[in-house]
This record gives structure tokens, sequence and C-alpha cells, in this order.
């Protein structure tokens, strides 16, 4: 692959998901950035400080960055970086919307900024296995 290529395939390094959840958007906004309801539903041991300049880390300090935006009950913005990555890699930047419809929730993921191919790839994989998924089951069926 020439430089110029890979460069650009650099730099397209993000992830798009949308997911509908039956649940209210006050319930998933929750489910986010409650450590408590995140613990239970898997995401644990955790910590979320849902304001500006607040912290968090998921999965015991194997995820954990910066809040950076709080419109609550419908946005949150996050810098992210996994306990692994190389210290010069910045950190990813992670948007989530939230948007009442029919159904429930429809809750959409933007994440940008990830240090290349193979860990956009894992990440794409992983938010819908160990995040999406998981939070899902809680909310739709757990809770009933």
């Amino acid at each position: 692959m020439a430089l110029l290529d890979r460069a650009k395939e650099e730099v397209r390094a993000e992830i798009y998901e949308v997911e509908v959840i039956r649940a209210s958007v006050r319930e998933v906004f929750e489910a986010m950035t409650n450590a408590r309801i995140i613990d239970e539903w898997g995401a644990g041991p955790s910590r979320f400080q849902a304001r500006p300049g607040g912290k968090f880390f998921l999965w015991d300090g194997e995820m954990f960055g910066m809040v950076c935006e709080v419109q609550a009950p419908v946005r949150i913005v996050y810098t992210l970086r996994e306990h692994w990555w190389d210290p010069d890699w910045k950190d990813s930047m992670v948007c989530w919307t939230l948007k009442e419809v029919d159904r429930g929730t429809e809750l959409t993921l933007s994440h940008s900024g990830l240090p290349g191919r193979k860990v956009r790839e894992a990440h794409r994989d992983g938010w819908g296995e160990y995040f999406l998924g998981p939070m899902k089951a809680y909310l739709e069926y757990s809770r009933s």
C-alpha cells in the first residue's frame, strides 16, 4: 500500500453505529453514565462523572477518559483510550446522541480518532459485543 493510501486509511479510522433500544431516553442515558447501573450490565467495575471535565473508567480501568460535553439526557461526548495504547497515541473521541423514537431510544455512536485500522476494527466489534449488546439486553430484558 502506498504511503499516501495508508495515510488516508488512518484518517478514516472512525466508527458509526445506530442502535434502537426499547427504553426511554433517560433510562438509556442513566445506563451509560451511572456507575452502579454500568456495573450491573457488565462494564464494571466502573466510575463515571457525568460532567464536563469529569473522569471515567470502564472494566476496572481497561478503558478510560474524560467527559468533554454533557447535554443530559440527549448527548454525551468524551475522550477515550485503552490502558494498552502506546503513550504517543492521541485520545480518541466518542460522541453519543440519544433520540426518542416510537420504539424507544435511537442511540447513535460516533467514535473517531482511533490510532489505525486494526484498533478501529477491534473497537467496531467491541462496541457491539461488550457495550451496546449487554446494555441493550439489560435495559430490554433484565429489568422486566
